[in-house]
């Protein structure tokens, strides 16, 4: 197994153990995280969700590594349309403090796996020019 594999491994953990604990913090702080619908999102919720988030987020970041020359360019920018995307959900299944709670909980999922699958990317920031200066050298 290489390094990325294991980084990526870690990371798609991660996730939903830093939702957790956010989720056990916002419980803490007396958010009910319901939704309109009248179920309450529990552990088992949060878990599954960014389980089910960070292997689609590595699908990508696999997908963006065979398709583009600059993986790590494209990385956060598809990331953070997803997040944004996601957000939807929260504002339109819950009112007030719990959508406000159930947005960050996608936020502290998203801050993870951004930032944690893009330090397994190539840079990409090598170009004609660099590989020419270094030749002559």
């Amino acid at each position: 197994m290489t390094h990325r594999t294991r980084h990526r491994i870690v990371t798609v953990t991660l996730a939903p153990v830093a939702a957790l604990a956010a989720w056990a913090a916002m419980r803490l702080a007396g958010a009910d995280l319901a939704a309109r619908a009248g179920g309450t999102v529990g552990p088992a919720d949060v878990v599954a969700a960014a389980l089910v988030g960070g292997l689609g987020a590595w699908y990508v970041v696999r997908t963006l590594e065979q398709a583009s020359r600059r993986p790590a360019f494209w990385w956060p920018i598809v990331g953070s349309t997803v997040l944004g995307a996601s957000l939807i959900g929260p504002s339109y299944l819950a009112d007030g403090v719990d959508a406000l709670a159930l947005g960050g909980l996608h936020v502290v999922t998203a801050m993870v796996l951004i930032w944690g699958l893009e330090r397994t990317l190539p840079s990409g920031h090598a170009c004609s020019c660099d590989r020419a200066s270094e030749s002559r050298a």
